[in-house]
């Protein structure tokens, strides 16, 4: 991706994200209107939903999961995780991964000078959680 940062490592604004799932969700949907597709054309209709898929995914995990605390990026090092197809996403620990940047993230919060919480906070918000 052309459009990507590298100022900590690689990543993505969500407004770029954003434009390219949907330019991929617009070929998706014209490509599914082809009857009679032939190989090639197959093979250039999964690539299309595969990268529309990658980028509904990315933009989820990025940001319900491990956002950062400028809220306006993504960072492209969980596409690492959709390298292999997605059977070997769901082998992840997404709890704890989920858990241990919260963590992480509180740490960075309570230094002086920081006022901004990263991460998802939704493992603080619910009752009686047992992990």
């Amino acid at each position: 991706m052309k459009n990507c940062g590298e100022e900590y490592g690689g990543y993505i604004s969500y407004k770029t994200l954003r434009q390219y799932y949907e330019t991929y969700l617009d070929f998706a949907t014209t490509w599914a209107d082809i009857e009679d597709p032939d190989a090639g054309e197959e093979q250039e209709m999964e690539r299309v939903r595969t990268a529309c898929v990658k980028c509904y995914l990315l933009y989820l995990v990025g940001c319900l999961l491990f956002g950062d605390k400028s809220n306006k990026r993504i960072e492209l090092v969980y596409l690492t995780t959709m390298e292999d197809g997605y059977a070997r996403m769901r082998n992840y620990s997404w709890g704890e991964m989920t858990l241990a940047y919260l963590y992480h993230c509180l740490a960075e919060a309570s230094l002086p000078g920081d006022r901004a919480l990263g991460g998802s906070v939704t493992p603080l918000t619910v009752k009686n959680c047992h992990i």
